[in-house]
């Protein structure tokens, strides 16, 4: 039998704003994309991206979906549950 490997989640999935409305991000991949196609200035960018890039092992999931989120507060563009859009 084949196993399949399930991108890492994030829990709960991000509801951030993109300029032209809002997009959830629900796994590191997509949280890298979007930072790729949004370098916004706040926060360490860079480490984000090397972060989001390099997570495998359980503690480095988590520290990179921290930094994702971290960084998405910083840029103002997080929308938190139960908030208006």
């Amino acid at each position: 039998m084949e196993r399949t490997i399930t991108p890492p989640c994030l829990i709960p999935p991000l509801r951030l704003r993109d300029g032209t409305g809002l997009t959830e991000i629900a796994s590191l991949d997509e949280a890298l994309v979007f930072a790729e196609t949004h370098p916004l200035p706040k926060g360490d960018y860079e480490g984000l991206i090397r972060r989001l890039q390099a997570a495998r092992e359980t503690e480095d999931v988590i520290e990179a979906g921290n930094a994702f989120k971290w960084w998405a507060e910083s840029n103002a563009i997080l929308v938190e549950p139960g908030l208006p859009e």
